[in-house]
């Protein structure tokens, strides 16, 4: 059975909750943000928000919540866990005094799952009281968690509000009373809201009284008048205490009646709605006189006495609310209040339009909204301080907002926020501040009902300034992998977000490479050498180019776009091609000191010595040797060199080192030539040097003791060591037959700063080789000496040219040929790094006044100057569409376009429909411009799209897209017409393209799905698959306006609903959503025939081709699984499920495909003998791992999924997850074989059974921190791993194959 392991690529990047708290002990207040299976711990700072900690969870989060630490102004951290493994997370955090090393703690784990009850539908919640001592969490249907936070005990409580919309606690003025105000829809299907006393016990038993409705507030029937859609859009309930410091100005004549007692706001409907609390019979206070103050009486509030069951037999009547304003916007999806008393809160729509409502002056001016402007469509909603606010979203980025108290933009002819005309109750921002400042009372607001109906405040500008933003991708609901550069490098394009946030972002693993400067003209270019003008400054001023003719010398000016060629102005040897050219220091009485403006260059005939004329700003002629006159009289045809020696190869294999003597101020040799011919060669025998390195790997000396030799024959490579009397002796060597290609270039870099002795353990020696078919080998050297961890990177199939570099204060490798890549050391291992360049001939460090700590870079047409940065792995370049939410793409290579299905919806208040239009846009794969578009009719809907490929009777092919959609009709259960359009692509001028529609068919359901067969196009349409040909039919009299038709050839009808298709050759994965998976095959007559199907209720979503014999897809149950073709007992083909995983996030795309387009091998590695056991072989070893697909989530992560390749191994890693499963520590009850475990739709049981055939690659790549930070724990997780297997296996494979593994993503 093969095994697979799923791998995070990109995580999830979706903000599910968030709240601020202060955590620490100092004055430092942190903003917690909750994602899918995360939290991030951030402090809040005067101009940004630094990260403190991270932690993963083993499960779903679904809210985080502070909980208030009594007498203290700290808080704790309560997570909530959603099902189906629902479960409360009490953490605490631990600071340090470094910045961004604090850590959350896990206080309390308390399992909240029951076997047998009903999941919660509309309202799965948390709320923590104030005082901190418990938390109220509904996940179950009837019924109420109770969670006494100090030790963890959990009371369920019953109640009748089986539809529960939401819940709160009252703003009562007793701090030793509780109360819950619960909004449900009952069995009428009437929306209710009442309230119910909590009763908490010196013991700490909890018990909600269910016999009858508290009178704290008064129970109230709502319209869906106001409240149009409670079970499909959140409705929140918001306490509002009675602080009448805030809410009025008492005087003397105010009467009891117009005191303000508290209350709850209902937010979510069409109106705000504002019930008050009950009269001071139930909560006692009295008035203090002139203070705007109310003292309260030490009695408890008590409810008055009540018949038994009395009021619930009753109906509910309708009561008015106290106030009420109109929300003329979005339905509702998050909210917070500004202040501790809830006077001023802010409201976000699903769309990102935010408004804040203001409770001040509530007496005379009721409640007033006021327009702010548009974010992220928020799912959550944090005020921080000092007007800033962070809105975290499932659907656009993360923002931290800015609010100004004036409009940032004064526009008078654009509104903040568009409000209808059929609202009327507005009032302008001159009039509302002039209430404001009135001191008497403004315009009475209350009505003959006595309802104080609020004023939308009319404002023009914007008054949001988005300072921060946190990338989010969320949700993917469609997914394309592309070479958009032509550079072999994959890209990851997706269709995200949402609402107002629609975009199309790319995706893409690498450094980026900053363009400062581009020279186009300088062709052919082989090589470059940058110079200064003396060794000891910093800045380069000239460089030397060298083709294979000749060289020339250029000076380096102060425009970014020009140089000055200055070959007749120096005495360099520019007739012929130059080896090395670089700055030399001068060793006075045996000792470095003093600045030299010498320079070396060597070339085929001869090395030479000059030297800088600053008067008369010249390179001089000092000294020379010639090639003739050394060793074999043969010429040079490598050379190498630091700041005191140079290594030269001559032909023959001879290698010469030279110093420079001040006395002369000539080349001097030193003691000896030394050939590296062997002692005994064979006739046939014919060593030549390919490439040398003499580095200088230590920045505070002037010298080294190793250099390193590579030769033509036996593609070795050789590292030696200068002996007492200057004598080279070999160190260590690549094994003879390792490399398979010549070696061109070579670099010795010591990875990491401040380290550079080979005897340091912290120091990380690498050697890297180029070879002449594009690839690049490299090593780490230890003290031994020798060579380990050999591994090979392919960069295509030009020779490849390296350079040292700094970036992002690490020191790295930059490596160019047909692509480039940046190597850097992290944790234990090397680590590679693609840069988006490509056809690069050679790569030099430059360090100039305009261009510090630069990259000059070759081609065949000319040069570039500019600097790698962010070696992190992930990069995301976005385009925003707005309103009009991506839901389809493909790529079209030919034009170079993506062609992508949207859906415009129009903003609406809540209750009103929505309209939506589709079209299909052609976006330019380079800049993502949207550069045509075709609308659909009103209620055509596109459900599908691909592109076709079609060829007339001249063989002529054309590029179309397809187009699948339905019909909407609000009657009908089950769509009954649709249509497949066909779009083609037509150039109507040198920088104009078009969509024109030249073919449609219309079909009798949805097309949920459109894939290419062989040539033919394959529609998945309500419960059929159908096959159609599209023809091209060019007439000789008007070839330039050929015509298209749609032949319909064959109907397979076998499924209840097929939403997904997937092809592969001449094979078809077909998905039934309310079934399961069948393999079907097209034959020599074209039609349809069934391979083997599955008959198990597998509710799949999305599904993909492994080959023609297996696939993999995704369950709405948030599993993975895979599927393959095996043979009955009976010897018929059947669909047998060997691997089923828990993902616990909806897939919604499979890609065929991989990320890392890049070849990478371990040379030295495992592999499967005949007997089954692992051996040793330095043979080049590919099958250990092989990358297949990648997914994308709802949540926004992107996975791989890696298949392993050898047996033996298979079986080593699952154990390894088994054992890192029971070791590692998690947030989470769970166990991990239990996370992982496959879920049914029907809920957990005994009979469920484990995850197989799919490994966690995440929990698997811990074994590599385990192992730089907890040795002792990885070598027992190894013992117990491989304790089973008599494998010659050591720790140090099993590292180099879970870096190998790592490496793939």
């Amino acid at each position: 059975m093969p095994t697979r392991i799923a791998s995070t690529f990109h995580p999830s990047s979706s903000v599910i909750s968030s709240v601020k708290c202060s955590l620490a002990s100092r004055e430092l207040e942190h903003l917690v943000i909750a994602k899918l299976n995360s939290l991030t711990v951030y402090s809040i700072l005067e101009s940004k928000l630094q990260s403190e900690c991270n932690l993963d969870v083993r499960g779903k989060v679904r809210l985080v919540r502070a909980v208030p630490i009594q007498n203290s102004q700290r808080s704790n951290l309560l997570v909530l866990l959603d099902h189906p493994d629902p479960e409360i997370l009490i953490l605490n955090y631990t600071e340090t005094s470094e910045p961004g090393s604090g850590r959350l703690n896990l206080k309390h784990q308390i399992p909240l799952d029951e076997r047998g009850s009903r999941p919660s539908e509309l309202c799965t919640d948390a709320i923590v009281h104030p005082s901190g001592l418990f938390a109220v969490v509904s996940c179950y249907t009837g019924k109420l968690k109770v969670v006494m936070i100090d030790n963890g005990e959990v009371h369920n409580v019953q109640i009748p509000e089986l539809n529960l919309l939401s819940f709160t606690f009252l703003p009562l003025v007793h701090e030793d009373n509780y109360a819950l105000a619960l909004l449900y829809i009952d069995y009428k299907e009437h929306i209710q809201l009442v309230s119910r006393n909590l009763r908490i016990s010196p013991d700490s038993n909890a018990d909600l009284d269910i016999a009858d409705y508290s009178n704290l507030l008064p129970p109230t029937s709502i319209s869906y008048k106001n409240l149009p859609n409670p079970a499909e859009t959140a409705v929140h309930l918001i306490p509002i205490p009675a602080d009448e410091d805030y809410m009025y100005d008492m005087d003397e004549d105010d009467q009891e009646t117009d005191v303000f007692l508290g209350g709850i706001l209902v937010v979510g409907g069409s109106k705000i709605l504002l019930y008050e609390l009950t009269s001071q019979e139930a909560q006692e206070f009295r008035p203090v006189k002139g203070k705007g103050k109310r003292k309260r009486d030490s009695k408890k509030q008590i409810d008055a006495p009540t018949d038994s069951g009395s009021k619930q037999k009753k109906e509910i009547k309708k009561r008015d609310p106290r106030a009420t304003v109109q929300w003329p916007w979005s339905w509702v999806t998050a909210c917070t209040p500004v202040d501790e008393s809830s006077h001023k809160i802010l409201i976000g729509d699903a769309f990102g339009r935010l408004a804040m409502l203001s409770l001040f002056r509530f007496k005379d001016l009721g409640m007033a909204l006021i327009p702010l402007g548009e974010t992220s469509p928020p799912t959550s909603l944090s005020y921080l301080s000092n007007q800033v606010t962070f809105v975290g979203s499932h659907s656009g980025d993360s923002q931290l907002v800015r609010i100004s108290q004036v409009a940032l933009s004064t526009s008078k002819e654009t509104p903040t926020l568009p409000i209808p005309h059929s609202i009327t109750t507005t009032i302008s921002l001159e009039n509302f501040n002039k209430l404001d400042d009135d001191k008497g009372k403004g315009p009475s607001s209350i009505h003959g009902n006595g309802i104080k109906k609020g004023h939308i405040v009319t404002t023009y500008g914007s008054f949001l300034e988005v300072f921060q933003t946190f990338k989010n991708i969320a949700p993917i609901r469609d997914a394309v992998l592309a070479d958009l550069d032509g550079s072999g490098q994959s890209h990851i394009v997706t269709c995200s977000g949402g609402g107002n946030a629609g975009s199309v972002n790319v995706v893409r693993i690498g450094a980026d490479f900053e363009e400062m400067a581009s020279l186009p003209g300088l062709e052919n270019i082989i090589d470059l050498w940058p110079i200064k003008l003396s060794y000891e400054i910093s800045f380069h001023s000239y460089f030397i180019a060298s083709t294979i003719l000749d060289s020339h010398i250029f000076k380096i000016t102060s425009n970014a776009n020009q140089l000055e060629c200055v070959d007749a102005s120096h005495d360099f040897i520019l007739k012929n091609q130059t080896l090395y050219v670089g700055n030399m220091a001068l060793k006075t009485a045996g000792k470095y000191g003093g600045d030299s403006a010498l320079v070396v260059q060597v070339v085929p005939e001869a090395a030479v010595l000059l030297q800088y004329d600053g008067l008369f700003q010249k390179w001089n002629f000092l000294d020379k040797v010639e090639a003739e006159k050394v060793g074999s009289m043969m010429k040079f045809v490598k050379a190498s060199g630091n700041a005191s020696q140079l290594l030269i190869a001559q032909a023959g294999g001879w290698l010469s080192t030279y110093t420079v003597q001040m006395q002369e101020g000539k080349l001097s040799p030193s003691p000896s030539p030394s050939s590296l011919i062997p002692d005994t060669p064979p006739e046939w025998y014919n060593i030549e040097v390919s490439a040398i390195t003499c580095p200088l790997l230590d920045p505070s000396k002037h010298f080294t003791r190793i250099i390193a030799a590579a030769f033509w024959h036996t593609n070795q490579l050789k590292l030696f060591t200068f002996g007492q009397s200057g004598e080279l002796e070999s160190l260590c060597q690549s094994p003879l037959g390792a490399l398979n290609s010549p070696v061109r270039s070579i670099l010795l870099n010591f990875m990491t700063v401040d380290h550079y002795r080979l005897e340091d353990q912290e120091s990380h020696l690498c050697v890297f080789a180029g070879l002449a078919d594009g690839s690049v080998v490299s090593w780490e050297m230890v003290k031994v000496p020798r060579l380990k961890d050999m591994n090979v990177v392919s960069l295509g199939h030009i020779p490849v040219s390296f350079s040292q570099y700094e970036a992002d204060g690490k020191r790295v490798v930059v490596a160019a040929g047909s692509r480039a890549m940046v190597f850097s050391w992290e944790g234990s291992h090397l680590r590679s790094a693609p840069v988006m360049l490509k056809d690069i001939t050679s790569v030099k460090m430059l360090n100039t006044e305009d261009y510090p700590n630069s990259l000059m870079l070759a081609t065949d047409f000319g040069l570039s100057i500019g600097k790698v940065k962010s070696l992190e792995k992930m990069h995301i370049r976005s385009t925003s569409l707005g309103l009009h939410t991506p839901r389809h793409i493909v790529h079209e290579p030919t034009h170079r376009v993506f062609g992508v299905g949207t859906v415009y919806t129009e903003p609406c208040r809540v209750g009103e429909e929505e309209k939506t239009t589709n079209s299909l846009k052609l976006l330019d794969d380079t800049t993502l411009e949207v550069l045509a578009q075709a609308e659909l009719q009103q209620d055509e809907q596109i459900m599908s799209l691909t592109v076709l490929q079609v060829k007339d009777n001249n063989n002529t092919s054309q590029q179309l897209f397809c187009v699948g959609t339905f019909s909407l009709r609000l009657d009908e259960t089950e769509p009954t017409s649709g249509k497949i359009l066909l779009f083609e692509v037509q150039q109507a001028s040198s920088t104009l393209i078009q969509l024109k529609r030249v073919a449609s068919e219309d079909v009798s359901g949805c097309v949920y799905s459109l894939v290419v067969i062989d040539g033919l196009l394959a529609a998945a349409i309500n419960s059929s698959v159908s096959l159609y040909r599209v023809s091209l039919i060019t007439e000789e009299l008007s070839p330039s306006t050929p015509s298209y038709t749609i032949q319909s050839i064959m109907d397979w009808n076998h499924n209840y609903m097929v939403t997904s298709l997937s092809a592969y050759g001449d094979h078809l994965v077909v998905s039934d959503q309310f079934s399961s998976v069948s393999l079907l095959k097209l034959d020599e007559g074209q039609k349809l025939v069934t391979v083997a199907r599955d008959y198990s209720p597998l509710w799949p979503i999305s599904v993909e081709a492994v080959d023609d014999k297996s696939f993999i897809g995704a369950d709405q149950s948030l599993n993975l699984f895979t599927f393959s073709v095996s043979q009955s007992t009976n010897n018929r083909a059947i669909l047998v499920r060997d691997g089923f995983y828990h993902v616990g996030d909806l897939i919604t795309k499979f890609i065929r495909g991989k990320i890392h387009s890049l070849l990478v091998i371990y040379l030295v590695q495992l592999t499967c003998c005949s007997s089954g056991s692992l051996a040793t072989t330095t043979e080049s070893a590919t099958g250990r791992f092989k990358s297949t697909h990648i997914f994308c989530t709802l949540s926004g992560q992107i996975g791989v999924v890696i298949s392993v390749e050898n047996d033996v191994l298979s079986r080593i890693l699952s154990a390894l997850e088994l054992q890192l499963g029971q070791k590692s520590i998690s947030a989470g009850g769970i166990s991990h074989a239990k996370h992982r475990a496959p879920r049914l739709s029907r809920g957990r049981s005994d009979a469920d059974s484990a995850a197989y055939g799919i490994l966690d690659g995440d929990l698997l790549e811990q074994m590599l921190t385990y192992m730089n930070t907890e040795p002792e724990l990885a070598e027992e997780v190894y013992t117990l791993s491989v304790a089973d297997d008599d494998l010659p296996y050591t720790p140090a494979d099993l590292k180099k194959d879970l870096e190998l593994l790592q490496n793939m993503h």
